[in-house]
């Protein structure tokens, strides 16, 4: 299923990203099993990086590997030492992405769990606090991941999450079907991000939208 984009998308993919092989690995093989649209764009994965690499993060806990794109432009902005924890429920894709990135020099920064987040994030407790944690997995959970990096995070700690457009169904330009609860559930994790006390946030407005808060 190819992924298509806007000229002005095409844009900032031909500039602002990297074009190395093993980014084009993932990019094919993430074609090939058909689940290309679910991954990041290029630009956006040069988003992340900058980010990182901006802060200095050196602990990043990351929920949803997919094919280990957002995972390599995260272990990249790391320094020597740092470490990505990559969560993903299923077994197979990470393979998949531990075979593309193992020759690269970022993979000695990656730790692979697999299994549902919600039970295997708990794992990681005596690990953090973290300096920033990606979201980008099953949507409905959204808000218990949202949790989780409250409690785990540093203050001053970046939490980012991606598709918080949620397909464009809450700016009334919905693409895919998606539930009520679902809606409600996105509706509040940028809401909290938005207005809470313990938050500073905002949007970035990606083509799937990427959301982007400090801890207080």
């Amino acid at each position: 299923m190819p992924r298509t984009y806007n000229k002005k998308t095409e844009y900032m993919n031909q500039v602002f990203s990297w074009q190395d092989p093993c980014l084009k690995s993932i990019i094919q093989m993430t074609e090939d099993k058909q689940v290309l649209p679910m991954q990041i764009a290029p630009y956006e994965g040069r988003i992340l990086y900058v980010l990182a690499k901006m802060a200095r993060v050196r602990k990043v806990v990351e929920i949803g590997t997919l094919h280990g794109y957002s995972t390599f432009h995260l272990a990249r902005a790391l320094p020597e030492e740092g470490v990505i924890w990559t969560c993903d429920k299923d077994e197979e894709r990470q393979k998949r992405a531990k075979e593309i990135l193992k020759e690269t020099e970022e993979y000695k920064k990656i730790r692979w769990i697999s299994g549902p987040a919600q039970k295997t994030l708990n794992s990681l407790k005596n690990e953090g606090p973290f300096d920033l944690v990606f979201i980008d997995a099953d949507k409905e959970a959204y808000g218990e991941y949202l949790y989780w990096a409250e409690k785990h995070l540093r203050s001053g700690g970046i939490l980012l999450a991606d598709n918080t457009f949620l397909f464009g169904s809450l700016y009334g330009e919905e693409v895919r079907a998606v539930s009520s609860k679902t809606k409600e559930v996105m509706r509040q994790f940028n809401a909290t991000l938005s207005h809470s006390k313990g938050w500073i946030g905002a949007m970035i407005p990606t083509e799937e939208g990427l959301t982007v808060a400090v801890k207080i």
